[in-house]
């Protein structure tokens, strides 16, 4: 088959988003399949060119208007990449795999008017959920709503990374059948385990400390600040621990201002995508203390990560999580409560032989369960069939 790809992300940047995108048009190639790509340019031309050598046959560079109006929303790239899709020839293509955005239906829209018949929409979330948190209000939560069920409407099919996003949809009247949950998942060949010592020797960490941390985008909802006032409970019990909070985003200024004083907690700052494999082998707990906003559940690619990583894992209780807990990987604590998230963490630092059990229950779990090859599959197979 001949798929055309459409994100509004910049795909140079290691989040979640870009990692699920491009590990899907990596998969698709991988299986025979021609992708051709339209995605914002990255601003820099060498780095345009690696990306599309890198995952794509060909692709249209569209303006990057966040570069242009710095809101911080991908959103607004899909008015940027509109003309460029109404350029595009319908009969070159056999699918379009559309990444959703708050605006992504009319990007849907116009290559319906083109004439494109095969197009699946993947939809990462409730938008109107999660930008509540970002201080949205009626009635522009309720246009986001239309519009991500115009975006499911307007599609073949739609891939959701979790069953509340299809529930969502099927409340709203989308049919059951038109709904594809794919999950997340991640690379074993990126992410694996290496040996402690060596590894917490090259980024300077003293080998006699036990080290509980996180990576990844640090908004609130995310949680660091609920493992950061966890510490001073684990550390009067271990005062050897220590908590790792790697990556960047709107609270890392607050979090280093507030708890600049706390000795026990480390800021690593935002890390290369190719070099997160090794901070996540410094931790000897890896920590997901998602704060639940929504009750579609989450599938946060770091989760797979770190199991690939071959890591234990402490993770808030939340839906899309707590379903792995019986594996033997994941111990989970209540939401939003960092006395139980330290009372947990000790529990598991008291037990070191159960921890190294956990770590390589988890590195097999994620070979079989979780690969991107894996999730690939269920689209193609989803697509030859319609």
């Amino acid at each position: 088959m001949k798929i055309l790809m459409i994100s509004t992300l910049n795909l140079s940047l290691p989040n979640g988003g870009t990692v699920h995108f491009t590990s899907i048009a990596k998969e698709f190639r991988l299986a025979g399949h021609t992708v051709d790509a339209i995605i914002p340019s990255t601003g820099d031309s060498h780095q345009n060119q690696l990306i599309a050598d890198k995952f794509f046959d060909n692709v249209t560079f569209t303006p990057s208007l966040t570069r242009i109006i710095p809101v911080g929303k991908t959103s607004l790239n899909s008015l940027a990449q509109i003309l460029t899709i109404l350029g595009q020839r319908a009969d070159r293509y056999d699918w379009v795999y559309l990444r959703s955005s708050i605006i992504s239906a009319l990007s849907v829209a116009a290559l319906r008017i083109k004439g494109f018949r095969h197009i699946v929409t993947e939809q990462n979330g409730w938008f109107a959920d999660e930008l509540v948190q970002m201080g949205v209000s009626r009635p522009w939560l309720d246009v986001i709503k239309y519009m991500q069920l115009l975006d499911a409407r307007l599609a073949t099919f739609v891939i959701t990374v979790v069953e509340g996003i299809k529930e969502k949809l099927i409340e709203h009247g989308l049919p059951q059948e038109k709904v594809l949950v794919a999950g997340n998942g991640t690379d074993p060949k990126i992410f694996y385990p290496l040996p402690r010592q060596e590894i917490l020797q090259k980024y300077k960490l003293d080998p006699t400390y036990f080290y509980l941390g996180l990576i990844g985008d640090l908004e609130r909802w995310k949680g660091a600040e609920l493992a950061i006032q966890a510490m001073p409970i684990i550390c009067e019990v271990y005062p050897q621990a220590k908590l790792l909070v790697v990556g960047s985003g709107r609270q890392l200024g607050y979090l280093q201002e507030t708890y600049r004083d706390l000795e026990c907690v480390s800021f690593m700052n935002e890390v290369p995508y190719e070099q997160s494999n090794e901070y996540i082998n410094c931790f000897d707990i890896a920590l997901l203390p998602l704060l639940e906003f929504s009750n579609i559940g989450f599938s946060p690619i770091k989760l797979y990560a770190y199991a690939a990583s071959g890591k234990p894992i402490l993770s808030s209780n939340f839906r899309g999580v707590r379903e792995l807990e019986s594996q033997g990987f994941i111990t989970l604590h209540e939401n939003g409560n960092y006395r139980d998230l330290a009372n947990q963490a000790i529990a598991m630092i008291s037990n070191p032989d159960q921890l190294e059990i956990m770590g390589k229950t988890a590195r097999n779990y994620a070979e079989k369960n979780f690969t991107w090859e894996e999730i690939a599959s269920k689209i193609l197979q989803r697509m030859c069939h319609v």
